[in-house]
């Protein structure tokens, strides 16, 4: 299947990992999200993922994420499942997971 790339931001890869936090919600995952700020040059552009799943930081995060893509999912049929956060190079620090639905915030 051919990957489709998520419209919300152009190019991660060329970005930098400026921040990242995970706030978890043992009582309803659906309230759970990772923040991820990407920056590139003065631009930052700030992403919220809404109910993560199986995350994973390579040794080396957050350098090294020249690899990172955000792909659109939700046509794979996949329950609560329709954002996936991965890496198409090989090299350390990569960050990956899948989410229910990731939006801009201020």
């Amino acid at each position: 299947m051919e990957r489709t790339y998520h419209s919300i931001v152009e190019s991660p890869h060329l970005c930098d990992i400026e921040y990242f936090a995970y706030r978890f919600d043992d009582e309803d995952s659906s309230k759970s999200y990772i923040d991820l700020h990407l920056k590139k040059g003065s631009e930052v552009c700030k992403l919220r993922f809404w109910d993560p799943r199986d995350l994973e930081i390579e040794k080396g995060f957050p350098y090294a994420t020249r690899g990172m893509y955000i792909e659109d999912v939700s046509k794979h049929g996949l329950e609560s499942i329709n954002v996936y956060v991965g890496d198409f190079e090989s090299t350390n620090g990569s960050i990956t997971f899948w989410a229910k639905s990731v939006e801009k915030t201020n």
